[in-house]
């Protein structure tokens, strides 16, 4: 099942639509983040395991627009616009700028988040991104230590170029913790978010719930400069574009016959 995510950025004077709501005349700086992230990944709540920092699937967009701006009064909140003229969602981002590391990450702003909608006006799709500067790093043990008790032991450990921890769940909520096929296997294809460094899914596996997904850079004394998080509730964004394509072949088939029923002959 695939999505086709087509946004774009308004101009920079027209995106910062929450600049009065979100910024403040000081900035946090970087080792403050890092600092805090153990508060910021391990928040706690009805949807604990649902949500980034408070932000959570299956709320409405303008709930997630609120617990953002909770999340960081220096973000500067943009939205996402569907060529449609509808809203997708948003991203925002601090003003910071921290260099990458050339080879696993990119340079970029110290605190990044994106929140994708689905055409029933709720969040599917949540997404953090942190970089920290020298002196502000966190230890990866820190880091290991809160997504534990956030979502609990991950379901799959992978090291390619950053290493990468993931919480997979099938369609009854039910975790997968290795012995058997995993259910968001193949959620491979994605699509760039205007302005946001990491992109979104627009494949989903129909035996998959809802997939947590973490990438975190380490540099060689095993402090962390970098790492992103996302959640994607795989089972509704599925369902929903099930229930589209069903409805858009089915008024194809309608017009087919209605076509077909005119029994229009040849002028022989």
């Amino acid at each position: 099942m695939h999505v086709a995510f087509v946004a774009n950025e308004r101009k920079e004077e027209q995106a910062r639509i929450s600049k009065s709501a979100c910024r403040i005349v000081h900035r946090k700086r970087p080792s403050i983040l890092a600092a805090a992230v153990l508060a910021v990944v391990t928040s706690t709540g009805a949807l604990a395991a649902d949500d980034v920092a408070g932000v959570a699937i299956g709320t409405s967009l303008a709930e997630a627009k609120e617990a953002i701006a909770k999340a960081n009064a220096d973000y500067e909140i943009t939205p996402l616009m569907l060529t449609n003229g509808k809203e997708a969602g948003v991203t925002a981002k601090t003003a910071d700028n921290l260099p990458g590391n050339g080879r696993h990450y990119s340079a970029g702003p110290s605190d990044e988040f994106a929140v994708l909608q689905n055409d029933a006006g709720k969040v599917w799709f949540v997404a953090r991104v942190q970089r920290f500067d020298q002196g502000g790093r966190m230890k990866l043990d820190t880091l290991k230590a809160a997504l534990t008790e956030k979502f609990g032991q991950p379901s799959a450990k992978t090291i390619i170029g950053t290493l990468g921890f993931t919480w997979q769940y099938d369609r009854n909520g039910k975790q997968w913790t290795g012995g058997s096929v995993a259910p968001c296997g193949d959620n491979g294809t994605s699509s760039p978010i205007p302005g946001f460094s990491v992109p979104a899914p627009r494949s989903f596996n129909p035996k998959c719930g809802k997939i947590v997904s973490v990438h975190a850079a380490t540099d060689s004394d095993q402090m962390v400069p970098y790492y992103t998080i996302t959640i994607t509730d795989v089972k509704t964004t599925f369902d929903e574009l099930a229930a589209k394509e069903a409805g858009e072949e089915a008024a194809r088939q309608k017009k087919l016959a209605d076509e077909q029923a005119k029994a229009v002959k040849p002028k022989i």
